[in-house]
């Protein structure tokens, strides 16, 4: 049976991770999704967008999907409307 980590654990985790997916990344600077990116990119994690309809986010080639992203991701952060 799965068990969550302890804290100890989940800060050892968060620690290794440097390549981060952001499903729902906006190209317009306004939105929430875009301002955590560019944090996260200025504190040194590559930040990979997930947007059916953009190509290029912050300067990152953007992907439709997650299965489409062909490295390896550390962690996914995922956006969502508000209204949803």
């Amino acid at each position: 049976m799965f068990q969550n980590p302890d804290a100890k654990a989940r800060c050892a985790l968060l620690k290794s991770v440097r390549t981060i997916a952001v499903v729902g990344l906006s190209p317009n600077a306004v939105r929430p999704s875009y301002g955590v990116s560019k944090a996260m990119q200025d504190f040194g994690f590559r930040v990979i967008p997930v947007h059916p309809a953009a190509s290029e986010i912050l300067g990152e080639k953007v992907y439709p999907s997650l299965k489409d992203i062909p490295e390896k991701i550390d962690l996914v952060d995922v956006f969502r409307s508000a209204e949803l």
